[in-house]
């Protein structure tokens, strides 16, 4: 299993990768969607800790509510397929040396 998700962690970006290099707006598309991605991972982050806090709790008894949410996993799981998305469209991309 752990075989299958590191091929799809090597593949899905590389399908990334050929589809933004076809077209710009799907670049800014792959953008705004790790954007929305990103601002929802971090508030349920936030809202965790913030409860965690409020409560008294310790965090590491806590941790586990977050790291199965839904709103936390979804947008992360994109988030570990966008970064190594950026890494090679870096490669990939004709850079101008003005």
């Amino acid at each position: 299993m752990r075989f299958v998700f590191l091929l799809l962690l090597i593949i899905v970006p590389l399908v990334m990768v050929f589809l933004a290099l076809r077209s710009r707006t799907v670049i800014k598309l792959f953008q705004a969607l790790a954007l929305i991605c990103f601002y929802s991972a971090a508030t349920v982050i936030a809202g965790d800790v913030y409860a965690t806090n409020a409560h008294m709790t310790t965090f590491t008894t806590e941790i586990h509510h977050f790291l199965l949410n839904g709103w936390f996993l979804y947008p992360s799981a994109y988030l570990g397929v966008y970064i190594p998305f950026l890494l090679w469209i870096s490669l990939f991309s004709k850079k101008n040396n003005d």
